[in-house]
């Protein structure tokens, strides 16, 4: 049972969800974290209890089945990113991340070199790290050796990107959500690797031929002292259970059809295990702290906007994404949604695209998750790894994001072609 979209009730439930996406986007202005105005918007299952309870109590049994559903999807979503970040935090506790930017350092790489390298780390670890962690590993080496800024700039850009291509595995919220919601495998996910790594090469050449090389001819980087990030005690053989747990999980999914949050919680609970291994060995850990240091706000976040999401679907507003995919191109539309994911965040979009249930096959879903994924790149407060960059260096702004915008759309249609070129034209994996 729907709700009238353009009821009262409706309407209510749209202007909370507008008003709180609305302070999302100007976060950074208003000094807020995102997670506040997400949890805010929340309230709109208050308004459609009251209509329900003022106008047809016999609704209550569609609410309460609405309401059970968001809650499995979170639970799903919500255990996924919580076993994974305690994974990448005991991994950081032995100093895993900061010695592998030691090793840059150490390897006395130029400006390109390291424009290069880090780029291709963010690329390929992104997909197991989440973009997120992965923009802040290695944004903190940009900013702690560049002694330009138009370089920061550009290294920022670039990681941004190239974090935002790990859609082929669960390196954003997009492929993750999709994949929980049962749209697409993980097998489905792997197919997008030409596309999003196709597209990140593209971009970064793009962006080294027009930006980078502009600043020939001047101190782009500084030395600095490595001695400091070096792998602390059991942090190899720690990297390596990490590696095993991460990819057992996958074949534990793809096999024997195990759901990927209770995968990954199986996979923190070796790494766990093999955490307090090393404390009975003598070697001193902060494991415990370590697990308590999930990043909680941006839980409650993903909560808060799925939620609200739910009461839009609720009250109809979403049947008119679903018709879209039905009047339209499904590939234009998805296009659209992936624009749409710079302007609004690509958590709301792609809850949006999901809860709507359009009709679609594996090349569209791969599509969708791959547009809405690398979509968070063409403004810098699309994605999670946009907001770190922002973090990280006060002065990259959304309009210094804007600038390198022509070659942000030579990976968006860039990874886009080779989408088409692979499912549609070759028919690989349709």
């Amino acid at each position: 049972m729907v709700i009238d979209p353009f009821s009262l009730t409706g309407l209510l439930v749209l202007a909370i969800f507008l008003i709180g996406m609305t302070l999302i986007v100007f976060e950074a202005q208003l000094e807020m974290d995102k997670f506040k105005p997400a949890m805010f918007m929340m309230s709109g299952l208050i308004v459609i209890g009251l209509h329900y309870a003022l106008t047809d109590p016999n609704g209550f049994q569609y609410f309460l089945h609405a309401q059970s559903e968001t809650k499995e999807e979170l639970f799903g979503l919500i255990a996924f990113m919580a076993f994974m970040w305690m994974v990448v935090e005991l991994l950081n506790e032995r100093n895993v991340f900061t010695a592998l930017n030691g090793y840059l350092l150490r390897k006395g790489l130029g400006a390109r070199g390291m424009f290069w390298a880090t780029g291709a780390l963010s690329a390929t670890l992104s997909p197991f790290l989440n973009n997120f962690t992965t923009a802040m590993i290695f944004g903190k080496t940009i900013t702690s050796i560049s002694s330009h800024p138009r370089y920061t700039h550009v290294a920022l850009c670039n990681i941004v990107v190239a974090s935002n291509s790990g859609v082929w595995f669960l390196g954003t919220s997009t492929s993750l959500m999709v994949v929980l919601a049962g749209k697409i495998s993980i097998a489905g996910l792997l197919l997008l690797i030409p596309s999003a790594l196709i597209g990140w090469l593209l971009f970064a050449a793009t962006l080294q031929l027009f930006y980078l090389n502009k600043l020939d001819g001047q101190q782009l980087i500084r030395k600095v002292d490595a001695s400091e990030s070096r792998l602390k005690p059991g942090g190899a053989g720690l990297a390596l259970v990490g590696f095993i747990a991460v990819i057992g999980a996958v074949l534990c999914n793809i096999v024997l059809k195990v759901g990927i949050e209770f995968a990954i919680g199986i996979g923190l609970g070796l790494v766990a295990l093999y955490s307090w291994l090393l404390t009975r060995l003598g070697i001193e850990t902060r494991w415990h702290e370590q697990l308590q240091t999930v990043e909680w706000n941006a839980l409650l976040f993903f909560i808060g906007i799925i939620t609200s999401v739910a009461c839009l679907n609720h009250v109809g507003w979403l049947s008119y994404i679903s018709r879209l995919f039905e009047l339209l191109d499904p590939t234009l539309v998805n296009v659209v949604l992936g624009v749409a994911s710079g302007v609004m965040d690509n958590v709301p979009v792609e809850a949006a695209a999901l809860m709507s249930n359009p009709n679609l096959g594996l090349d569209q879903w791969a599509l969708n998750a791959l547009m809405v994924g690398i979509g968070g790149s063409l403004t810098v407060v699309g994605s999670a790894a946009g907001v770190m960059a922002m973090t990280l260096d006060k002065s990259y702004s959304f309009g210094v994001h804007l600038k390198f915008l022509p070659a942000i759309l030579v990976n968006f249609l860039g990874s886009l072609g080779i989408w088409y070129l692979q499912f549609q034209w070759l028919g690989l994996g349709g």
